[in-house]
């Protein structure tokens, strides 16, 4: 065990040093002085998104598209927020995705610790460790589903304050016996 976590350090402390060169190699040499440009040149910057006003926000398989072009996540979050009802739907989701994402990587942690101590014969750490694993990361899988809950309820409030009906809606209409009924329309 201790073979892999000094390999496992030092294949960090590689990876950090690479990085590190390759940042240095973009700096000048100690004995080259600084040439400015005689001719500034004004160039102007693009935008990291285009922010469309009024169109349909869809979420497809992970993939943000904004009027039927894939765009970014921030600019789909951003017109989410210009709704205050879509905006509050959407805060809440992260309310829950934070806490989520914390307990996932705990869970994953005891886990794994669990586990390795029940490999090396420890079931009684290994036991608790790895169910106890498992149930908070069933937790935060629990919380994630929520939280995409509400990001899928901020877009539909969205769509719907700009005018677009929702894929899938739920309706009461008066049935040809006098009475009314539930009824899906897609």
């Amino acid at each position: 065990m201790r073979l892999f976590i000094l390999a496992f350090t030092m294949l960090l402390v590689l990876a950090n040093v690479s990085f590190a060169q390759g940042v240095w190699d973009n700096y000048p040499s100690s004995n080259s002085t600084p040439v400015e440009n005689p001719n500034p040149v004004n160039v102007q910057k693009e935008p990291l998104y285009y922010t469309p006003t009024k169109q349909k926000i869809e979420l497809i398989s992970k993939q943000w598209y904004i009027g039927g072009v894939k765009a970014a996540p921030e600019a789909a979050e951003e017109l989410i927020k210009s709704n205050p009802d879509a905006a509050s739907e959407w805060n809440t989701s992260k309310m829950f995705a934070y806490p989520a994402l914390i307990l996932a990587g705990l869970g994953g942690g005891a886990f794994g610790y669990g586990i390795s101590s029940w490999i090396q014969g420890d079931s009684d750490v290994g036991r608790p460790f790895t169910l106890g694993g498992l149930g908070v990361t069933g937790v935060a899988f629990l919380l994630i589903f929520v939280s995409n809950s509400y990001v899928d309820s901020a877009i539909e409030i969205y769509n719907k304050s700009i005018g677009f009906d929702t894929s899938l809606q739920v309706k009461v209409v008066p049935t040809p016996q006098g009475g009314v009924a539930l009824a899906l329309a897609f």
